[in-house]
């Protein structure tokens, strides 16, 4: 990967597994929303100051990144993301990938990043869980935007719509 400011700044926010961590609802409540960051906090039990993620590959990590044995893997390949190891797929990201929807385009993802770039990947993906009307980025499970109330909250929101729909359901 380049090493220019810029993308070293937007590769904090990019997770060795594909996923795009602006669009993470743990990062959003580091950020910009404390409430959120209380109710994740609780989901796993930890206080608001453990919960905080400021992005996969920074030194604020939450609660599942910093066990993370995906990160722990590609660190120990020397590679920057999953999709450029010789084994990709492997088994354990596609596990990983089954058991959650904000994970459904994490081989699309891996895909985009080996055959554009990490950036022009980053620029698509900011893109996908933009809302169509203000650009504030949302989660993959705000069903509708956080800032203007629009639906769906983003392109990402809404290919995925059924499946968030169900996950939500259960909680």
């Amino acid at each position: 990967m380049k090493t220019d400011p810029e993308t070293q700044w937007k590769s904090r926010f990019a997770a060795p597994c594909g996923l795009f961590c602006p669009g993470c609802t743990l990062y959003i409540g580091t950020t910009e929303e404390p409430e959120r960051l209380a109710w994740i906090a609780g989901r796993f039990g930890v206080s608001r100051e453990e919960a905080r993620c400021l992005g996969c590959r920074s030194e604020v990590v939450g609660p599942y990144c910093r066990t993370c044995e995906i990160v722990k893997c590609a660190e120990s390949r020397s590679i920057e993301f999953c999709a450029l190891c010789g084994e990709y797929p492997c088994g354990m990201l596609k596990e990983f990938q089954a058991a959650r929807p904000h994970r459904a385009e994490l081989f699309e993802a891996g895909d985009t990043i080996r055959e554009i770039g990490f950036e022009r990947w980053f620029e698509e993906t900011y893109r996908r869980y933009a809302c169509p009307e203000c650009r504030t980025i949302n989660s993959a499970y705000d069903l509708a935007c956080r800032s203007c109330g629009n639906e769906p909250g983003s392109p990402f929101a809404e290919r995925h719509r059924e499946m968030i729909l169900r996950v939500l359901a259960e909680q």
